[in-house]
């Protein structure tokens, strides 16, 4: 049998053989997307288990560490960004470069603002004074003053 006839007598059930595996390919990466974006895988790296304690006893800790650290705009752009800072983050494992205390950059404070924003769009609708600025004075609500302190607990 050639490669011709094979395919005819046989193209129905490489069809479903291929779906199957591209569904099984989608839902492997879905929860491997969302695994790696939660506080104990982040955690797991020796620079970032302070951030990871800290969380644990945070308001927010039912919450995943993308919610805060990844924009939500866009499909892509947030893929894109979490393939970019997971490798960022990486790297500085590997090199064990990462200063004690890691602080935001400027375009990281945007995202986080941007990101407390979205998930509080309904409280701040009662503010009067809104700089779009939340990480100025609630910069403790995640992780605390300190490595070890742990965030304000808002009940």
């Amino acid at each position: 049998m050639n490669w011709k006839e094979f395919l005819k007598s046989n193209a129905l059930k490489l069809l479903a053989g291929g779906f199957v595996i591209g569904i099984g390919f989608v839902g492997v990466a879905s929860a491997m997307l969302h695994a790696t974006g939660t506080p104990t895988f982040c955690g797991q790296c020796h620079s970032m288990q302070h951030e990871a304690e800290t969380f644990k006893v945070s308001s927010h800790r039912e919450q995943d560490c993308v919610e805060c650290h990844l924009p939500h705009d866009n499909s892509a752009i947030y893929l894109i960004e979490k393939g970019r800072t997971g490798m960022v983050d990486m790297y500085h494992e590997v090199m064990r470069d990462y200063p004690e205390r890691i602080e935001l950059d400027e375009n990281a404070r945007k995202m986080i603002n941007k990101n407390c924003l979205r998930c509080h769009e309904s409280t701040m609708s009662y503010v009067d004074d809104r700089n779009d600025n939340c990480v100025k004075c609630h910069s403790r609500i995640a992780h605390g003053s300190n490595h070890l302190e742990g965030g304000i607990k808002i009940e």
